[in-house]
């Protein structure tokens, strides 16, 4: 594994790259926070990830986990862990090193209908080659982070069948 620089929330302001999707589903935010809790379901959610495996508590800031992606694994930390609201996470190791930092942050936004608006941003500051392979695929980048809303947009169900 090769270390990343973990980073706060504030430097999502200054990140190099960015990658955005929003969404509305139909469930509350405490219901698609459930579903982003549920570690071991991300495969469900995001066609890039092979396997979550947790590493210690499952929730709250501090809080890690180990995520397998086609040809890398990213270790994480949650730098904020807000019920029904928000989360988001650093990269702190990752093998390959396809990049100096890692944030991604997910805010949920009630909505009068009592649904939620949904907007999942990864925030990267790329390195080396696989860096500037990352460059180049940004839009496929944007179209994996953007299947999850779709679907949560799709199917009301959001969380095992509770709408």
């Amino acid at each position: 594994m090769a270390e990343l620089t973990k980073q706060t929330i504030d430097w999502i302001n200054k990140a190099p790259m960015r990658v955005e999707a929003k969404a509305e589903s139909t469930a509350a935010p405490d219901k698609v926070f459930a579903v982003l809790a549920d570690h071991e379901r991300w495969p469900e959610w995001f066609p890039s990830v092979k396997k979550v495996t947790v590493l210690g508590p499952a929730e709250g800031v501090g809080a890690r986990r180990r995520v397998a992606i086609p040809g890398s694994t990213v270790d994480e930390e949650f730098i904020i862990w807000e019920p029904g609201a928000r989360w988001s996470f650093t990269g702190y190791d990752a093998k390959p090193r396809f990049t100096r930092s890692l944030v991604e942050d997910c805010v949920l936004t009630p909505l009068a209908n009592g649904g939620t608006a949904i907007s999942y941003t990864m925030h990267l500051e790329p390195s080396g080659p696989v860096g500037f392979l990352m460059k180049l695929a940004n839009g496929r980048l944007v179209k994996n982070n953007t299947r999850p809303c779709r679907i949560w947009r799709s199917e009301p169900r959001v969380v095992r069948g509770v709408r």
